[in-house]
């Protein structure tokens, strides 16, 4: 009887700790054993001990303990690259997901970027960052962050540079 009792306990446990997230898992699904494509997936027990281990101000050790989980798709081959667009293989199946919105959108000839976002009362829950065009990326980032952990974190200043975090 116990053993049945650990065996259902072990199932609940898996079923629950699994996600799936339109577009996010379908791009990890299809591109995470492909040549030429990066994919790292960071779970939250171990960004929240980078964040006691790390030399880190006091905000930037909140903002790391409120991370959840974090997934990158990035694709690295310059060939692969000019074949896919990940932001027009994926955009229209995200931005139907009634949970996203559109935070920021980015667009030029050679790139197109999109920020989606879901917020919870005054928390962000999931934050997305699609890029494609001259180079392809997913970013997705889940947790409850605070806005205000964001501020004075994001410089868009820098004409170079889409984004560019100061820690």
């Amino acid at each position: 009887m116990k053993r049945v009792l650990l065996f259902v306990a072990l199932v609940v446990l898996v079923f629950t700790s699994c996600s799936y997230e339109p577009g996010v898992s379908e791009a990890f699904n299809k591109y995470r054993f492909k040549d030429g494509v990066v994919t790292v997936s960071v779970p939250g027990w171990l960004i929240h001990l980078a964040a006691n281990l790390g030399d880190l101000e006091e905000n930037e050790k909140e903002l790391l303990e409120s991370i959840d989980k974090v997934k990158v798709i990035a694709v690295d081959d310059d060939d692969l690259n000019q074949k896919i667009n990940l932001h027009e293989e994926f955009y229209k199946r995200i931005s139907e997901n009634d949970s996203f919105e559109e935070l920021m959108v980015v667009r030029d000839p050679d790139e197109s970027v999109t920020i989606f976002g879901r917020m919870d009362d005054d928390v962000i829950k999931e934050l997305l960052v699609l890029v494609g065009g001259d180079d392809n990326a997913l970013i997705y980032v889940k947790g409850e962050i605070s806005p205000e952990l964001l501020n004075g974190k994001v410089d868009l200043t820098d004409p170079d540079k889409f984004l560019s975090f100061k820690f």
